[in-house]
């Protein structure tokens, strides 16, 4: 397995597919969409200590906790129909905003990378502050050949102080419990956390993500995570075939 880099967007049947080797894109979107999209999820009311993974302890606690909100899960694929809201009420302004740029966000994926999803997970927000430390896991089962990871770095402003870099494993582990000889003894790859930064993945391979470091101090490190468990390989024309006659 190898860390690839690309300066723009590629389609998937190019690479190879399923991947054998995590790829990742620099400077993904626009300067001003990279913009749009982190202002669509800050400052938002949908944010809740809520994501987590969870393990077999006996305490039945969870490994590690985020903050974190879900922009899309399952089949939520409805289009949204502005018009069914009203433009005056703040509430659902926020909420509009936040939905209209996952569902963008996903035809934009399917679209640059070439696929369309067969089974759709998960699209979430991932917000870590100090000490906020991500154990190692997976996003896909075993059995899901045929599975898509994307993780996009959205801050606007990231210093290489302040820490946070994705881990890459060539094994689970349970757990924050013996994390440093895990990563010693454990860890393949290594990726920086970098804004406006892509990372596409087969979702099976063990990872994990750093909290930012003291010097980050109030900077939180955000991602947002678009997921599924089955997809195949479409050509361009697809997408087109798909407007309004």
């Amino acid at each position: 397995m190898e860390l690839i880099y690309h300066n723009e967007s590629f389609k998937l049947k190019d690479v190879g597919f399923p991947l054998k080797d995590i790829h990742i894109v620099d400077n993904w979107l626009p300067v001003q969409l990279h913009h749009w999209v982190d202002r669509s999820i800050s400052c938002q009311n949908i944010w809740s200590k809520n994501n987590q993974v969870t393990g077999d302890s006996p305490t039945g606690l969870p490994h590690h906790q985020f903050w974190g909100a879900t922009m899309m899960k399952g089949t939520d694929s409805s289009l949204i129909d502005v018009g069914e809201y009203p433009d005056t009420d703040p509430e659902i302004s926020l909420y509009l905003d936040t939905k209209i740029c996952a569902k963008w966000l996903d035809r934009k994926l399917q679209t640059d990378f070439g696929f369309e999803w067969v089974r759709f997970q998960y699209m979430g927000l991932n917000s870590q502050t100090q000490g906020l430390h991500g154990t190692t896991h997976a996003d896909c089962m075993q059995d899901d050949e045929w599975n898509l990871s994307f993780l996009y770095y959205t801050n606007k402003i990231w210093s290489e102080h302040w820490g946070g870099p994705l881990r890459i494993y060539d094994e689970m582990q349970q757990g924050l419990h013996g994390r440093a000889n895990h990563i010693k003894n454990h860890q393949i790859a290594e990726i920086p956390f970098k804004p406006n930064r892509l990372v596409v993945f087969d979702g099976r391979i063990p990872h994990g993500a750093d909290a930012p470091t003291q010097e980050a101090r109030y900077i939180d490190r955000k991602s947002i995570v678009i997921r599924g468990d089955e997809i195949r390989l479409v050509e361009d024309d697809y997408w087109f075939r798909q407007c309004p006659q």
